[in-house]
């Protein structure tokens, strides 16, 4: 027996089952593009796989896509990406939580990963890079707490409610516990998502102690681990563990 619903993992890690499932919630996402010929706009080319960014690059036409690509083709694993709609924003990564014991969702903190080197790139001139040559990488290297604008909190929290109530299309017993919308925030407020992760997620590390979101909904520290584990203790207490138990 697990915690949360093993079913949703099938949505998860299937790319066209996830975008399925986004779309049924209604979530704004990035263009896809079947065939690099069909590049109209900036977009970034995604290997599969955990990765953590590493491999990624942008490309702005046909041309670009196969000159870049060239130098990763031959590489073990690099025949399985995606070409997606490069948007341009702050990468903003939502952390829920949701209990099928209460009916409530929580927003428990915020992250933004930080991407050598093209967090880092900014530090050197624009000639300096084109003269010796520098290529901008994704590989995530950290997590960085955020706090955003409380104007997105109800767009966030709708988000989140509309994903979980899709989930019961898909999986028996529906997406529940901890599960993090990963995305960009465009300079309209407009949030585009680009991926799930139907569990907890590395950028909930800065918050052991909690973050000012829980600090607000409990009068102790609360970590998305002490909180699934909360809401064991409840289901026990409850005599519903059946309810939290895959």
């Amino acid at each position: 027996m697990h915690y949360g619903t093993k079913g949703i993992l099938e949505w998860e890690s299937d790319r066209n089952k996830e975008r399925e499932w986004l779309l049924d919630a209604g979530i704004r996402l990035p263009k896809i593009f079947q065939s690099p010929e069909e590049i109209d706009r900036p977009v970034i080319i995604k290997f599969h796989g955990a990765r953590g960014g590493k491999g990624y690059f942008i490309a702005n036409n046909p041309r670009e896509f196969h000159e870049k690509f060239s130098e990763y083709k031959d590489q073990e694993g690099n025949e399985d990406f995606v070409i997606q709609e490069y948007i341009v924003g702050v990468p903003v990564y939502s952390h829920y939580f949701y209990s099928r014991l209460t009916g409530e969702l929580e927003i428990m903190s915020f992250d933004k990963r930080y991407e050598s080197n093209a967090d880092s790139i900014g530090r050197v001139a624009a000639k300096d890079q084109v003269d010796v040559g520098i290529h901008t990488t994704y590989t995530i290297t950290g997590n960085v707490p955020i706090v955003v604008r409380e104007s997105l909190l109800p767009q966030i929290f709708e988000m989140g409610e509309n994903v979980v109530k899709s989930s019961h299309k898909f999986a028996e017993g529906g997406l529940f516990g901890p599960f993090c919308l990963e995305g960009i925030i465009d300079p309209e407020l407009r949030y585009y998502v680009f991926e799930i992760s139907a569990r907890i997620v590395a950028g909930t590390n800065p918050y052991i102690y909690g973050s000012p979101y829980t600090w607000l909904r409990y009068d102790e520290p609360m970590s998305t681990g002490r909180r699934i584990a909360r809401d064991i203790k409840m289901a026990i207490e409850q005599d519903q563990i059946e309810k939290v138990l895959g």
